[in-house]
């Protein structure tokens, strides 16, 4: 009773206040009592509304960072490699079937038009031997389609990228407009209740129409605004975004002077690397001879007899100036080269833009909390003095309407902070850990295997042999352990390479397993130590082209060595191990016949004086009979100037089909590459 006189006491003063500006103001006292309760529910309703806001866990100690899942991406440094052929797709000679038919019509426009016949036929086959169409220029094309795909791949992952972000971004909105619209309609519910009570005083002569209206478009703001959040939710999408990040600390973001920009430009790197070396392949096509062999079966009818014959004959084309195109691409090369300093100034000037406005933004709410704290304490207080004389429920209704628009705009503003806070993490390159993209676009050379003879082993620590290989990418190695007597050093050494995903093969050199017919039962004595020594596989390099009757007795050495590397193999299979051999550039064809027969893996040592087209040249034979899977172009450190002439060789063995590529050896390497 006491509380409804109170209400009653407040409505009269609203009554007075109200006659002073109206003339004509009549209200008995049963329709103040029934507005009195009306008030009295009102406060009730949304005293339960609040109370529930304030003990929902939104509302509870803040959490921790909230994590997003990790995006899925991924580029492996399988996707980098070239694309091999099989066996069964080497290369084959390419020939043309062409025919040639002409007849002349009598008479002619002159009369020398029928005096060496009337009618002529040639057909026969071209063999397209250089330049267009050829097997190596196939080779070269298929070289430029591989880097090609690569920067695609690039491409389509910075897509990826994206879409990711934009699917994140679709997450946090969703889970935040749901979050609003629940606040809205708890606000709706309030002003309805309000909207009603100021309608029923204006019918009480309590309220202008003014009033009124104004009361209703605070209603409708609010109901526009939710229906339209609803229209927009998309609610066939599954949030995998939880409803902690409500709740969660709000996240600090990488400081813009710990951000390595060197990592973030590595992909445009990586792209132009490709670019030059498509421009380079391109070059070198253009400069080939194009070179085409004709045999041809002539018939010519005349007016006296026919005749027929066989010919033969070549077609030779030699460019002699360089395309202009050329030159401008290369240009091109080079200016998108020196905006790449220009890029990383553009992304810290970004960057520093992004963080500042976050920071500010994370302020703005952090003071919006102190707020609804403060405005949570005057509601609990003021909910707790309902029953005292100087309750008003009037305070309390404007304390909600301030507390839930305080909540509105926070859960606005730590939308758009997350928004922020993904786009930051985008551009910065912190929130994609994409496996193998960072070691590819680090990836400066191609080959991955190696040597280290004894010597180098011994005069160095296992720590620092580890770090070499790592520069060097090496992901396998052949090891001479020669008379070395600290076979605790191999132990560790071993260990250490598996940790750090190198395979290390028993390097076996000695030339005297192939003096004689029985070289592998000696042979056999190394294999088993190497088994017991734990190595992963054998790698032999038997070289019997470095005895004095060598060239006398070609055949003799070429079956040795098939027997040592036939009868290897086998032992190798029985015993679950891996072997590799190394041969010259001069192997004979029956030896790489046997090579290819048994899977071995072939290491071409390509070192001598000669340039590198003879090179490639002089190993065309065994290196179609291996065929691409089965063998490695291994590179002698010694025989470059610096390490850009090395890359640049290896650019060129992968355009003529080389897929795999090794170096000679690591004592070489040691200090080569920067």
């Amino acid at each position: 009773m006491r509380r409804k006189i109170l209400i009653l006491l407040i409505l009269n003063f609203f009554i007075f206040f109200n006659a002073q500006n109206k003339s004509n103001l009549s209200i008995n006292s049963i329709s103040l009592s029934t507005l009195a309760t009306e008030y009295h529910k009102i406060y009730q309703s949304a005293k339960e509304i609040i109370s529930k806001l304030m003990t929902t866990p939104d509302t509870k100690a803040e959490i921790k960072n909230y994590d997003f899942k990790p995006s899925g991406l991924s580029l492996n440094k399988s996707d980098f490699s070239l694309h091999t052929k099989s066996l069964e797709q080497k290369n084959k000679i390419h020939l043309n079937w062409v025919s040639d038919m002409n007849y002349n019509f009598s008479p002619g426009f002159g009369d020398e038009d029928n005096v060496f016949y009337r009618a002529r036929v040639s057909s026969g086959l071209d063999w397209l031997a250089l330049g267009e169409g050829s097997s190596k220029n196939q080779r070269m094309q298929n070289s430029l389609n591989e880097r090609v795909r690569k920067i695609d791949l690039l491409e389509k992952l910075k897509y990826k990228k994206e879409i990711s972000h934009m699917a994140d971004l679709d997450q946090v909105r969703m889970t935040f407009d749901q979050k609003k619209i629940s606040l809205l309609s708890d606000y709706e519910k309030i002003l309805k209740l309000l909207n009603d009570f100021t309608i029923n005083q204006n019918k009480s002569g309590l309220k202008n129409d003014a009033e009124t209206a104004q009361s209703k478009y605070l209603l409708d703001k609010v109901s526009i605004e939710k229906k339209s959040l609803e229209s927009l939710l998309k609610t066939e999408d599954k949030n995998t975004v939880t409803k902690e990040i409500l709740t969660a600390d709000i996240p600090d973001l990488t400081p813009v002077e710990n951000i390595n920009f060197n990592t973030l430009v590595k992909d445009k790197e990586f792209a132009l690397k490709m670019e030059k070396e498509i421009l380079d392949i391109k070059n070198k096509r253009d400069k080939q001879i194009d070179l085409r062999l004709k045999f041809r079966y002539n018939y010519y009818s005349t007016l006296s007899n026919d005749r027929n014959f066989a010919s033969v004959g070549a077609t030779i084309n030699l460019p002699v100036s360089r395309n202009k195109n050329d030159i401008e691409s290369e240009n091109d090369l080079q200016a998108k080269k020196n905006t790449l300093q220009d890029i990383k100034t553009i992304y810290r000037d970004k960057l520093s833009t992004m963080f500042r406005e976050y920071y500010l933004l994370k302020s703005e709410i952090e003071i919006l909390q102190s707020e609804s704290n403060y405005l949570q304490s005057e509601l609990k207080v003021n909910s707790a003095n309902e029953k005292s004389n100087t309750f008003s429920p009037a305070y309390y209704l404007a304390t909600a309407e301030k507390f839930l628009n305080n909540q509105i705009q926070i859960c606005d503003k730590k939308s758009d902070l997350y928004e922020k806070y993904l786009e930051y993490r985008m551009t910065s390159g912190t929130d994609y850990k994409t496996e193998g993209l960072d070691s590819v676009a680090n990836y400066d050379n191609a080959g991955h295997e190696t040597y280290i003879w004894s010597s180098f082993f011994t005069n160095y620590s296992n720590t620092y042999i580890i770090d070499q290989m790592t520069h060097w990418h090496v992901n396998r190695v052949f090891l001479s352990v020669g008379k070395v007597t600290d076979m605790a050093k191999v132990a560790d050494f071993m260990a250490m390479a598996s940790e750090n995903n190198i395979q290390v093969y028993r390097l076996i050199g000695e030339n005297s397993f192939a003096k004689t017919d029985n070289g592998f039962v000696d042979l056999q004595i190394l294999l088993e130590e190497a088994k017991i020594q734990g190595f992963t596989g054998i790698h032999l390099d038997i070289e019997p082209h470095t005895f004095d009757d060598y060239k006398t007795n070609i055949d003799l050495y070429a079956q040795r060595l098939i027997n040592l590397f036939t009868n290897s193999k086998i032992w190798c299979n029985q015993n679950n191990m891996d072997l590799g051999v190394s041969v010259p550039m001069q192997l004979p064809a029956e030896v790489a016949t046997a090579l290819h027969n048994n899977n071995v893996m072939t290491y071409i040592m390509a070192y001598d004086v000669l340039s590198l087209d003879k090179k490639l040249n002089k190993t065309l034979t065994i290196r179609d009979i291996l065929g691409p899977d089965y063998y490695v172009w291994v590179f002698r450190i010694n025989d470059f100037n610096d390490f850009n002439d090395l890359l640049n060789a290896e650019t060129t063995v992968q355009s003529e089909g080389v897929t795999k590529l090794g170096y000679y050896d690591l004592s070489q390497m040691n200090n080569f590459k920067p």
